[in-house]
């Protein structure tokens, strides 16, 4: 009995949170980074000291102190505690629940080289279109006016104060299904050594094509004066 009472605690267990109202200036300020997107989807996995962290993967569309632009990424994963993974189950209380396609608004925070959501649900806001305009609202305190809802405009203005540079558009990443003459450089060895050895091959052809003419010409002149010569030498012997 004892037994299953300790495998019980080792594989569900709760964990009570509590949310102290916080204003977005000061997320903004404390975040290490920020991102728009929308969720895709989500897999529990095991950390390095055993345990648990829900990763949830999103496509950005805008983003803040991520470098999207210099690590050429369009997808992020964000890392939440708890989870379920075979017979372990542990459940926190606070980590926001997205649905497939949801457009939300992340702060994060980068530890030991993972991205983690931010004051778990506080830090999570849907974006949602509110009449003519775009408004943020809070998965915690989604009916507080003061720190739960505010304006794509309001927030967007918010972040370039704080953070010294407003959102940046995510650059989608393409896959080329065809190497183009500007994309050889990036293909393996092999093949761009093989291309270029077939570019060289059909040069040489074409040079080969141009010294043609040049030979026939230098022979048909030799031909028609060694004619001309016969042809002067026989009216010699006609006139004799």
């Amino acid at each position: 009995m004892i037994q299953l009472i300790c495998l019980f605690a080792m594989t569900a267990s709760l964990y009570a949170t509590t949310f102290k109202p916080q204003a977005i200036e000061q997320q903004v300020r404390e975040s290490d980074g920020l991102f728009q997107g929308n969720f895709l989807k989500s897999k529990t996995v095991e950390l390095e000291n055993g345990s648990l962290a829900t990763q949830m993967i999103f496509k950005m569309t805008k983003e803040v102190g991520l470098q999207s632009d210099f690590f050429g990424m369009d997808e992020v994963i964000v890392h939440y505690p708890g989870g379920r993974l075979n017979d372990k189950y542990v459940k926190v209380e606070g980590v926001p629940q997205f649905v497939p396609g949801e457009k939300v608004v992340l702060f994060i925070r980068n530890v030991d080289n993972r991205y983690w959501g931010m004051n778990l649900g506080f830090g999570s806001f849907r974006v949602i279109n509110y009449g003519k305009e775009v408004v943020l609202v809070n998965y915690v305190f989604p009916h507080d006016q003061k720190f739960g809802q505010i304006t794509m405009q309001r927030f967007e203005q918010v972040v370039k104060t704080i953070k010294g540079s407003g959102l940046k558009v995510v650059q989608s990443v393409h896959y080329p299904a065809s190497p183009e003459k500007g994309d050889i450089q990036r293909l393996p060895a092999s093949i761009s050594e093989g291309q270029n050895r077939a570019l060289a091959s059909k040069s040489e052809q074409l040079d080969n094509q141009h010294d043609q003419p040049k030979l026939n010409v230098f022979w048909l002149i030799i031909a028609l004066g060694l004619t001309g010569g016969l042809f002067r030498m026989s009216a010699r012997k006609t006139h004799k």
